[in-house]
């Protein structure tokens, strides 16, 4: 692992790719002027300064203290109508500080650099997808600042030794997957959470230009989930200190889906993900934004195999879950293991009749159901895959599992399940912990308020890495041979029945 500088972390995609690297097991620092950022994001790092990026006194003195493996350098001003107001702000802000961060890092000996820059680089380009060659002529100081600053970089790369990946951002959306990191703007100009806040206050969603060249007289766009944003940093890192080359390197890439949505679009997804119907304000075109944006993805997934996982509904709904989180609307809940945590294990529950209860289950759901807690069931079953389960039984599954919790006055409130089989490496299978964010996503759970329960290693490790607040075994199932495997601290509790598990989940939420 490496021990790395973030500047701008305090920020919301520096913040992201600051807990995104901590989760890797980094060793992540912070420099930021909080200008635009936030103190709160500074907490995930280990280090925080609080300066400019090109405070070259204070820059130096910390370059030579931590001595860093590398940095990601992503403050810059970014509004559009400002630099159209200030452009001098602009260069003196996005250029002239990322100079001063540069020259100081290469005097230290620090080489590796990951710089965010922008699509506005390109300008007005049309329609069609945007390749890294596309000739950059910016139609705003914005994109001419990140111009200059990435032609600096490719300069010092070439003359000094600089070792640097350039990621030009289109439109970067959603919240970091365990909400700690979202979009937060003094004066939101962002189109998702304005189109939330918008909804959620029943006024129209303003659409600035009804007649550009595109399907429905709206601005095209490719929105790219900050999670998949901060995941592409990580890998470029990564490539960066596999390099061990003195001679300096200059990459750049595109950061995007490559699926582009039109402003109304957008709307009908936020609309959607709130369940209300969205009314329309047209207003005039905005100064200095081009009709379509849409990335080439295709070195990006040439290079480093990278594509993105979440969809226009999965930013929609994180962006909606990170303003519920704000205002405290957010629900918690128990994430449980299935087989051998709820009911006996027999490698694979064919038959919904032979499903058999651990004693004090329903008892214990129903308590936890009663302190206000959602019960959500996460559970590998590639016994689909394998063929050795029909998949149309799983729902008799869940209903013969509900009929007997009935009994004793619960129910499961939700099923997240992976049915792929192992040799798939997906994400979603235990102990990776996709399972409890997709099920946190639908039902608007706080997972920093939640807890895991389970009998397996990966059960315990699934909800570490999902970021619940607690991590309990069961001794049913493969309960005790699991306590065995597992270190000093791997689990916050082991209960010998769910009941036990229970009571200590309900004294920790006092």
């Amino acid at each position: 692992m490496a021990k790395l500088l973030v500047v701008g972390g305090a920020g919301y995609v520096g913040g992201t790719a600051s807990a995104w690297l901590t989760d890797q097991g980094h060793d992540v620092w912070i420099l930021d002027d909080l200008s635009t950022g936030h103190r709160e994001f500074t907490r995930l790092a280990r280090g925080f300064t609080h300066a400019r990026a090109g405070d070259r006194t204070v820059v130096r003195e910390l370059l030579a203290r931590e001595r860093f493996d590398g940095v990601m350098h992503f403050a810059a001003k970014s509004l559009v109508e400002e630099s159209v107001r200030n452009p001098a702000a602009y260069l003196e802000n996005n250029v002239a500080q990322t100079e001063a961060l540069i020259e100081e890092m290469l005097k230290a000996g620090v080489r590796r650099l990951v710089f965010s820059s922008t699509c506005a680089v390109y300008g007005e380009v049309g329609s069609g997808k945007i390749k890294e060659n596309h000739p950059k002529m910016p139609i705003n100081p914005y994109g001419e600042s990140k111009l200059q600053a990435e032609q600096l970089i490719e300069r010092m790369a070439r003359e000094r030794g600089l070792q640097a990946i350039v990621f030009r951002y289109f439109n970067a959306a959603g919240a970091e997957a365990r909400l700690r990191v979202g979009e937060r703007h003094e004066n939101e100009t962002h189109l998702i959470p304005r189109v939330l806040g918008a909804l959620q206050r029943g006024e129209k969603v303003q659409v600035f230009g009804g007649d550009y060249p595109t399907k429905d007289g709206t601005c095209v766009r490719d929105y790219i989930h900050v999670w998949d944003l901060a995941a592409a940093h990580s890998l470029a890192m990564s490539q960066l200190l596999s390099f061990h080359d003195t001679r300096g390197s200059f990459k750049d890439y595109n950061l995007g889906t490559g699926v582009g949505h039109t402003v109304l679009e957008v709307v009908t997804a936020c609309a959607r993900a709130l369940g209300k119907e969205a009314q329309i304000s047209m207003e005039p075109r905005r100064a200095g934004d081009p009709s379509e944006l849409v990335a080439d993805t295709t070195r990006m997934e040439r290079d480093f195999g990278f594509r993105t996982r979440q969809s226009l509904e999965d930013i929609a709904v994180s962006a909606l879950n990170w303003e519920k989180k704000g205002a405290g609307l957010l629900k918690r809940a128990v994430f449980l293991d299935r087989d051998g945590t709820l009911n006996d294990d027999p490698g694979y529950l064919s038959d919904p009749k032979l499903m058999n209860l651990f004693p004090h289950v329903g008892e214990a759901l129903q308590l936890l159901q009663s302190e206000g807690f959602e019960l959500v069931v996460v559970s590998n079953q590639s016994g689909v895959a394998r063929g050795l389960i029909e998949e149309k039984t799983l729902p008799l599954i869940h209903e013969r599992l509900d009929e007997l919790l009935g009994e004793a006055g619960s129910h499961i409130d939700h099923y997240e399940l992976c049915l792929h089989h192992p040799n798939m490496n997906c994400y979603c299978r235990k102990p990776k912990p996709k399972l409890l964010f997709l099920a946190a996503q639908k039902r608007g759970l706080d997972i920093s308020r939640s807890f895991m329960i389970g009998d397996k290693t990966s059960d315990i490790e699934a909800g570490r890495a999902a970021g619940c607040r607690g991590v309990a075994l069961v001794r049913t199932g493969y309960g005790v041979e699991s306590e065995a495997q597992l270190k000093s601290g791997d689990v916050d509790f082991v209960g010998d029945s769910l009941i036990d598990v229970a009571h200590w989940i309900l004294k920790q939420s006092l």
